[in-house]
């Protein structure tokens, strides 16, 4: 009886930490997200939802502590029972209830493992690397600026929820390695009308150590009017520019002619009269910005330098 009292126990054991040790592990493997960092909780809000990670979490060590609970009580029935045929019974009816426990609530387990897959698939983001970010409506050419900027080739980075990989490249001012990273595109509305698509630039330049670069295009390609792109960023201007370095440049200036662009026959019968004042109206009410064109290097080395100053300036202050 002694021995079989043993093997009982120990089958019982054997079962509850096949079960919990592994249960366990998952669950110490994801950290509580109150110490992530804020860039990184507002990846985790926007990929996911903060209520679905802490739920799933909280659902998989739940079924642990129960199931290590099925698993003491019935080894202490069987430690009380003197006839081998009750520990029999008590060992089988106690691995039974295990398995069917686990069984209908194990599918947290693979929505465990299925958050796990997709956190993987977020892009490491350098959080304390200075990073400039290229700001503005969708095609203004930010993406093409990156390329331009960076002193080696850009990499993509891609982001679950959004199709649209993220050029990102660095270049360094003095031997201090910086970012400079596109970012999406974004509408002119409030901030609570936005996409998720979206809502990852503000995170960008809420939580990352940024410099703003706002792209504004002047030429009539982008899709997005100028009066639009002037709206846009004025709204950003008021959010951010008072704590971050900002720097304005209007892109594809060789297509726009009040900024020397030339454009050939087709795309100029487009500009008309009243593209000229708005252009004219948008140079006036950004005087700063710089005239950039990426693919013909027009204006580049001037970025360059300015954005090396400004950096320069920023980190002294």
């Amino acid at each position: 009886a002694l021995r079989e009292k043993s093997l009982s126990v120990k089958r019982l054991q054997a079962m509850t930490s096949g079960y919990c040790n592994p249960l366990k592990t998952y669950v110490k493997g994801f950290p509580n997200p109150d110490r992530f960092h804020p860039f990184e909780r507002a990846l985790l809000e926007l990929t996911l939802s903060d209520k679905k990670y802490r739920t799933t979490v909280e659902a998989v060590d739940k079924m642990r502590k129960i199931l290590y609970g099925i698993g003491k009580g019935y080894a202490a029935q069987v430690n009380n029972q003197q006839r081998i045929n009750d520990m029999k019974a008590t060992t089988d009816k106690g691995l039974n209830e295990m398995e069917a426990y686990y069984s209908k609530h194990g599918r947290c387990v693979d929505d465990l493992k299925s958050i796990a897959k997709m956190l993987r698939r977020l892009p490491v983001a350098e959080l304390e690397t200075p990073t400039v970010a290229l700001v503005g409506a969708p095609n203004v050419g930010k993406s093409s600026l990156v390329q331009a900027l960076s002193s080696g080739k850009s990499e993509i980075n891609n982001y679950p929820f959004t199709t649209k990989g993220i050029k990102m490249g660095h270049f360094f001012v003095e031997t201090e390695r910086h970012i400079v990273t596109d970012t999406p595109g974004l509408i002119n509305r409030a901030d609570l009308d936005r996409n998720k698509i979206e809502l990852l630039t503000i995170a960008t330049l809420e939580h990352l150590p940024t410099c703003v670069v706002f792209v504004t295009d002047l030429s009539g390609l982008s899709g997005t009017s100028i009066s639009d792109q002037l709206e846009l960023r004025e709204s950003l201007f008021e959010q951010f520019a008072h704590r971050r370095p900002w720097i304005d440049v209007f892109s594809k200036a060789a297509t726009v002619p009040v900024l020397g662009g030339t454009t050939d026959p087709e795309a100029q019968e487009l500009w008309n009269e009243r593209d000229v004042e708005e252009a004219n109206a948008a140079i006036a009410a950004i005087p700063d910005a710089m005239p950039t064109s990426a693919f013909e290097g027009w204006g580049i080395p001037e970025l360059q330098e300015r954005l090396t100053s400004l950096l320069r300036k920023h980190k002294e202050q």
